[in-house]
Order: structure tokens, then C-alpha cells, then sequence
């Protein structure tokens, strides 16, 4: 059961279809989740740590005419890891951000809260462990 798994855990959610982000969005609140901030383009990092911590990030690779790989930099500077949820392969994915956890669209909400709880409970993050393409 994925009930509750990531209860109290801040997440920020990027995410360019608005379906895809309303359905992630409600299935993590399902799981415990506090949503930081939910939102179809690059936000302001620093004008989001000034209100509340993100333990990780839920990013979409491809945002229209921009892709999140320099946010997913910015995120990393700061510690906070990022799971990739995209209809992208993962050989996309650069190779210093290949630590990432990556699950392929579509996804079942199951396989999302797996990975996001996963990465919730490394701690530290650990750098350069390979990107992990999780089944869904």
C-alpha cells in the first residue's frame, strides 16, 4: 500500500500538461504529500525556498520550448534531488544528472510515490549512482 508513504514530504511538482499535473498532484496529496508549489513552467528556486523546503523535486524534461536539465543543475547545488517523469527515453538524460531516478510516461501513481519515496529515504543524496529507470 502507497498510502501515506511520503506523509509531511515537501514536493515541487513541474509539469506542462495541466492533466498530467492535476492527476500527479492529487495522487501524491492521496500519499501524504505537501505540495510546495505546482507548475507548467521554471519557477524562481530562491523565491520558492523563501516560503518553504522542497526534499525533492518532480520534473517533467520536456516544458514546451525549454527542457528542466539547468533547474535540475539549480536543485542540485542546493541538495534537493529531482525524479524525472517524462514521455522522454532516458538516454536523453545528461550524464551529470544521470543520479536521478527517471520513470517513463505513462506512469501509474504507484511507481511515482515508489520512486519519490525511495529518493526520500536516501539520505544523503548520493551523487553519480547511475540513472535509475523505474517500471510502471
Amino acid at each position: 500500500m502507497v498510502a501515506k508513504l511520503l506523509k509531511g514530504c515537501r514536493i515541487l511538482i513541474i509539469e506542462d500538461d495541466f492533466y498530467q499535473a492535476q492527476d500527479t498532484r492529487e495522487s501524491l496529496q492521496q500519499a501524504g504529500v505537501e505540495i510546495v508549489a505546482c507548475r507548467a513552467t521554471i519557477p524562481d528556486l530562491d523565491e520558492i525556498l523563501k516560503r518553504s523546503k522542497i526534499d525533492i523535486a518532480l520534473l517533467d524534461i520536456n516544458l514546451g520550448d525549454t527542457r528542466s536539465f539547468d533547474f535540475a543543475r539549480s536543485l542540485d547545488a542546493k541538495g534537493i534531488p529531482c525524479v524525472f517523469l517524462t514521455g522522454y527515453d532516458v538516454t536523453v538524460v545528461p550524464d551529470d544528472l544521470n543520479y536521478a531516478k527517471f520513470i517513463s510516461k505513462p506512469a501509474e501513481a504507484s511507481a511515482v510515490i515508489t520512486a519519490l519515496h525511495q529518493v526520500h529515504s536516501e539520505a544523503p543524496k548520493a551523487s553519480g549512482g547511475g540513472g535509475q529507470q523505474v517500471k510502471s
